[in-house]
C-alpha cells in the first residue's frame, strides 16, 4: 500500500533544511575529530626510552 497524496518535490523542499543541518553537523564533528587528533599528536616533549641521558653525580646513593 502506498501513502496517499505523495508529492516528492514538496517533501524534498520541506526536508532540505533538516538534511543540510545533518550534513553540517557531520562536517563539524569530522573537523573536531581531526583537530583533536592533530592536537594530541603535536602535544608533547615526552622523552622516549633512549632519549634520556643518565644522571651522574659524585654523591653516593642511599
Amino acid at each position: 500500500m502506498s501513502a496517499p497524496k505523495t508529492n516528492i518535490e514538496t517533501q524534498e523542499k520541506k526536508h532540505k533544511p533538516m538534511l543540510s543541518g545533518g550534513v553540517l553537523a557531520g562536517v563539524i564533528a569530522a573537523a573536531a575529530l581531526i583537530g583533536l587528533v592533530a592536537y594530541m599528536s603535536a602535544g608533547g616533549d615526552v622523552p622516549v626510552g633512549g632519549d634520556m641521558e643518565p644522571v651522574v653525580t659524585d654523591e653516593p646513593s642511599q
